[in-house]
């Protein structure tokens, strides 16, 4: 069951748009990081549910999509996320960040997984204008965004492919697909 949900949790880079996303259920979501481990169990991280088209567009102006795929607009246009939630670390908690960039991928990958298992589909973006964003929406100094994450229900069904020497994901004939590494390759002995 588990690892079912793991192959169906792929990065998502095109959205139905019409297909809104509720706050509650970015709450049921992000309530799920309440259960996640924790550096020193400090529990730093903050999240910004965004669902109100307006402020999506705020957040979508100021990401940068699928670094591999320079010659094809991601997402494409009029295929954009309903729902973002923005990961944030404070530092009046711990005012070094670095140490707890690991607890924003346990978390973000937990959110993932909820939101698969609650039918939508995301993405973790790293790339962003993380003044612009703050400035959107008045965050404060103290939090600083780890990343990105874009939620919404998927028009697309990325295909997971066995590596040929070349691990970047591509796209042919409409299809997003995923090399991934076998076992052999990832397993020390």
């Amino acid at each position: 069951m588990l690892r079912d949900l793991l192959i169906k949790n792929r990065s998502i880079r095109s959205f139905d748009k019409r297909a809104r996303i509720t706050k509650e259920e970015l709450l049921e979501m992000i309530e799920c990081t309440r259960f996640c481990p924790s550096s020193a169990n400090l529990q730093a991280l903050k999240f910004k549910p965004v669902f109100k088209e307006e402020e999506c567009e705020k957040v979508f102006v100021n990401t940068k999509w699928a670094g591999y795929l320079k010659d094809v607009k991601i997402p494409p246009e009029g295929n954009e996320p309903s729902a973002y939630i923005i990961v944030l670390h404070d530092k009046k908690i711990a005012p070094n960040p670095v140490p707890f960039y690991k607890d924003t991928g346990i978390v973000s990958h937990t959110i993932l997984l909820k939101a698969c298992e609650m039918g939508y589909g995301g993405c973790m973006i790293g790339s962003f204008d993380s003044n612009a964003i703050k400035e959107a929406f008045s965050l404060s100094e103290d939090l600083e965004i780890t990343l990105v994450l874009a939620i919404g229900k998927a028009k697309e069904e990325p295909l997971i492919c066995e590596n040929d020497g070349d691990i970047k994901y591509y796209r042919e004939n409409g299809t997003h697909y995923v090399p991934k590494r076998t076992l052999e390759e990832i397993t020390i002995e």
